[in-house]
């Protein structure tokens, strides 16, 4: 049986004395365990987040659910989503995840303001900055918790073009399955180096399960325009 709990749920839990940080429910509000995780399908379902999915799939999500959301521009999403989906393949049979992306080219401005609040980790620029639309995000990847108000985030891993060449080709992702991009060829200039953002994901996401990541709480989720 899968395990999807929050700790402001559970009623049995004894309270802790007031003297004593409240740390195991702030870590351990979703519980997973390694058997839970086993994938039941030979693919990951990634749905685009769009003004349409945003209530279901992030701002009503139940207590418990996460979204994994992986930020990329239309340049480098066949690349990054088959990268993506080898990432977190292994985590796919817990139902209390779930896997999305956002398209940086429309929804720049939402993201902007979610990583406002987490600007030690990703400091926003000025907007009369000169390079403030040349910022680079794709690759980003946050774990949205809809219901505590909270999200991890994630920043790409960058090694210029360690393990592997600029302009390589690689087989598209059977694993893959977003619709409208299975199947599409991945090769495109630099798409290995893009895919190499995402080489550090896995680890991430088992921190992020282990409950170790920091988490940037926001007043409460913005409009999907």
């Amino acid at each position: 049986m899968l395990l999807c709990s929050d700790s402001s749920d559970e009623r049995d839990s004894p309270l802790p004395q007031k003297e004593e940080p409240n740390e195991n429910n702030e870590k351990n509000d979703t519980t997973f365990s390694k058997e839970n995780r086993i994938p039941k399908k030979g693919f990951v379902e990634v749905t685009e987040l769009t003004d349409v999915t945003y209530t279901s799939n992030l701002v009503r999500l139940r207590p418990g659910h996460m979204n994994v959301v992986l930020i990329l521009s239309n340049p480098t999403k066949t690349s990054l989503l088959q990268k993506f989906a080898l990432e977190v393949y292994t985590f796919t049979g817990s139902s209390c995840l779930h896997f999305s992306f956002l398209s940086l080219d429309k929804h720049r401005e939402w993201l902007e303001y979610l990583l406002e609040f987490a600007q030690d980790a990703a400091p926003i620029p000025n907007q009369y900055d000169k390079h403030f639309l040349e910022r680079d995000y794709t690759g980003y990847v946050l774990a949205l918790n809809g219901h505590k108000k909270y999200f991890c985030l994630f920043k790409p891993h960058r090694s210029g073009d360690e393990g592997g060449t600029v302009g390589s080709c690689e087989d598209y992702d059977p694993l893959l399955h977003t619709g409208e991009a299975r199947g599409k060829s991945s090769c495109s200039p630099g798409s290995k180096q893009v895919k190499n953002k995402l080489s550090k994901l896995s680890l991430w996401m088992e921190r992020l399960l282990e409950g170790s990541l920091q988490r940037f709480y926001i007043p409460s989720w913005p409009a999907l325009d």
